[in-house]
């Protein structure tokens, strides 16, 4: 009887330690997160515990109440204050509880360290901001290397007319164009950072890699062929990282892995299942880096973006033939030409401009990543060199893993009775410089060759010439798909 009497004394307990434990802590809603005042998301987790077995809303939107009592939603916030009120009907009567969370959109750095000893100049980088490799110039600008999201510091060494030379590392430096750079307080050290734990997580179209970092530290990306891999740098970086959470349904992504190449250099290594790639992206969320790999399309026309971008424009003439052909006007014909030719087969087109206006590099940029498009053409004429000589077509890639997208195209524009001007890789052209998507330029004829000018000059000519990059872009396709496992 004593035994019967210890087991149902225990059953009960068990049945009621819930709603015990809950009354012990206080009656009604508490909230252990969410409860912040100023945020820089614009989106908020909120968990709570209300007494087991009530009815939750919040802002009048009904929330699962697991048996231990506890709940948990995520909140979309507007810009400014926001007020989310939580209601909890329990058996014992309804609670409310009300959270004012204020929202401010864009990142908002955390305040650097200040040491009064350290006695060189800091920058931070700006929207838009990117590395040179040296302190050249050409018409193009100096060789870039890769863009870096804003809010980054770097220490400056000198000052080299319109750049400065930064600090990476012990042993790396690089320029950055001033416009894209601000000067820190004085007494503002360079960044450093221990890494913390990482994950790899399938998120929508993207594979991400999230990083761990204490503070924003530059960076340097470039994509390798066989194998396929992202190969990131990050500078300032000491390895603290003794676990990597990698998800077994990743799409792009085979597997990542680190490398402490320098004291102050963090190698990370990012295998990629296919062989061809559709893009990757490098920026920070607060002060973790993230690296969000595109997933392979269907390789087929009709389920792809293209983004077209018909080069110069307004007040941009670019080249003019001697007999008066203007290349701004012959860019546009033949990019809807394309246009045609590409919706024929069921793709959507994206144009930087589809008049005869001013376009900048920066806001072709934007629409194409705005509009998520899958792959880039550009189209130019050329000019220069011997104008008695017929000098012919070309294609440009700046990026490695899409030189075959250029070459392929460029076998295709040589089927015809046209000479090759070359493939030319490391192109230092900002339309092409973004890694989010592959991109070729066609530089399709020279203006300021007679003979070239003479071919150009026919509509159909032209016409003949954007079939051809169609065919070059579909023999591509076939090999994309041919390659997946």
């Amino acid at each position: 009887m004593k035994s019967i009497k210890n087991f149902l004394t225990v059953f009960f307990f068990g049945l009621c330690t819930p709603a015990m434990l809950f009354a012990q802590q206080e009656a009604g809603i508490k909230i252990v997160r969410g409860a912040s005042d100023t945020v820089y998301s614009s989106k908020i987790t909120i968990v709570g515990v209300a007494a087991p077995q009530s009815i939750i809303t919040v802002n009048g939107t009904s929330v699962k109440q697991y048996k231990t009592g506890s709940f948990g939603t995520e909140v979309s916030l507007n810009e400014g204050l926001n007020t989310i009120e939580i209601k909890a009907l329990s058996p014992s009567g309804e609670y409310t509880k009300s959270i004012k969370t204020f929202y401010k959109s864009g990142f908002q750095p955390a305040k650097p360290a200040l040491n009064s000893y350290y006695p060189g100049r800091v920058l931070v980088t700006k929207q838009g901001a990117y590395l040179n490799y040296g302190a050249g110039k050409d018409r193009l600008g100096g060789a870039k290397i890769n863009f870096l999201d804003e809010g980054i510091r770097m220490a400056v060494i000198d000052s080299v007319e319109n750049l400065y030379k930064v600090r990476l590392s012990e042993s790396r430096y690089a320029y950055i164009p001033k416009e894209y750079a601000t000067f820190t307080q004085f007494g503002t050290t360079p960044p450093k950072s221990l890494t913390g734990s990482w994950s790899v997580s399938p998120v929508g179209k993207v594979d991400v890699v999230r990083i761990g970092l204490e503070e924003r530290l530059p960076y340097i990306v470039r994509e390798e062929l066989e194998p396929s891999r992202i190969v990131l740098d990050i500078f300032g970086a000491e390895c603290n990282t003794n676990w990597i959470t990698q998800y077994t349904n990743l799409s792009a992504i085979e597997y990542v892995d680190l490398n402490q190449v320098d004291g102050d250099i963090l190698r990370v290594v990012i295998k990629l299942k296919d062989k061809y790639s559709w893009g990757y992206k490098v920026a920070y969320s607060g002060n973790s880096l993230t690296v969000s790999v595109k997933k392979s399309p269907v390789p087929e026309l009709k389920n792809l973006v293209i983004g077209l971008d018909a080069g110069h424009g307004g007040s941009a003439s670019g080249a003019v033939s001697p007999s008066g052909l203007i290349e701004k006007e012959l860019n546009l014909s033949m990019v809807y030409i394309l246009k045609e030719e590409l919706e024929k087969r069921g793709a959507k087109v994206v144009l930087s401009r589809s008049e005869d206006k001013d376009v900048s590099m920066a806001e072709r940029k934007e629409i194409f990543e705005k509009e998520n498009i899958d792959l880039l053409i550009s189209v130019h004429c050329n000019a220069g060199g011997n104008p008695l000589n017929p000098l012919g077509t070309s294609t440009y890639y700046k990026h490695i893993e899409y030189r075959d997208l250029a070459e392929t195209i460029l076998k295709r524009l040589l089927e015809m009775d046209i000479n090759s001007f070359g493939l030319v890789g490391n192109f230092n052209f900002s339309v092409n410089a973004p890694t989010n998507y592959p991109s070729v330029l066609v530089e399709t004829m020279f203006l300021s060759s007679l003979p070239d000018e003479e071919k150009m000059a026919d509509p159909e000519f032209r016409r003949d010439l954007m079939k051809r990059v169609v065919k070059g872009l579909e023999d591509y396709l076939a090999k994309v798909k041919k390659s997946i496992k």
